[in-house]
């Protein structure tokens, strides 16, 4: 039985960890290569290893998506290796949570550094590949404060507002080019994000695999919608799918 990502080479951000890892291990598993992509090289590393298990071709580029630079290197080796990127991740995001006059100016700057910034550099860095291919799949991890928002993750919220906002406009741009666009919202996950132990997290969350099923859920779709937008949530598990046509 052929795998449903047999062929597809792709790029995920934020993969040494979290949703990312486990989207990185099941995307391997159905026959994807992969580009992994994040900043701490051990644990990127260990990614690999796992993915390279499976049978896959896997290169890992340790770098900082926030540096244009190292995003530039990153899309060049990427593309030196596979020729293409058939669809790409941006998975790798940062948050503080508190008061809006407790977050300082500092946290601000790099939590847009990270959920914008960097997003909107890789994308930069990959796109002109995929509008060659006329075709592609950008998949953007947002979150559900991206749809709704929250008291005290006001800086969260907006960062990931402007994901899911980018994401639907990109969609706008980018279906001539036979490029699809999706964003995915999660609720809460049990991982370490925001510096809190899984174990210490509330144990109906989300695991990271449930929501990488619904990550190759998406990027698996025939559908030709406009862009999808999916939202997660822990409570109720099946999750909802908004198709703009």
């Amino acid at each position: 039985m052929e795998k449903s990502l047999s062929g597809k080479k792709v790029l995920i951000t934020g993969a040494s960890s979290g949703i990312g890892q486990a989207m990185a291990l099941l995307f391997a598993r159905e026959g994807a290569d992969l580009v992994l992509v994040a900043r701490r090289a051990e644990e990127l590393s260990k990614t690999r290893d796992q993915c390279c298990c499976l049978g896959v071709r896997v290169l890992d580029i340790p770098a900082d998506i926030t540096d244009a630079g190292q995003v530039r290197r990153m899309a060049e080796e990427s593309l030196a290796a596979f020729e293409t990127i058939d669809i790409l991740v941006n998975n790798a995001g940062c948050g503080k949570y508190g008061p809006f006059l407790s977050i300082s100016i500092e946290e601000w700057d790099r939590m847009w550094s990270v959920n914008v910034r960097g997003m909107v550099l890789v994308t930069q860095a990959v796109l002109p590949s995929m509008i060659k291919a006329r075709k592609g799949h950008l998949l953007n991890i947002s979150s559900i404060h991206g749809i709704h928002t929250s008291a005290n993750a006001s800086a969260y919220c907006a960062t990931k507002f402007a994901v899911t906002g980018l994401t639907e406009a990109l969609s706008k741009e980018l279906w001539k080019h036979g490029i699809k666009v999706s964003v995915l919202c999660p609720g809460g996950v049990l991982t370490p994000f925001l510096g809190i132990p899984s174990e210490q997290k509330n144990q109906e969350f989300l695991e990271p695999e449930e929501v990488a099923q619904v990550a190759l859920n998406i990027v698996t779709s025939p559908g030709k919608a406009l862009v999808t937008r999916v939202m997660l949530t822990p409570k109720t598990r099946p999750f909802f799918v908004q198709e703009i046509p």
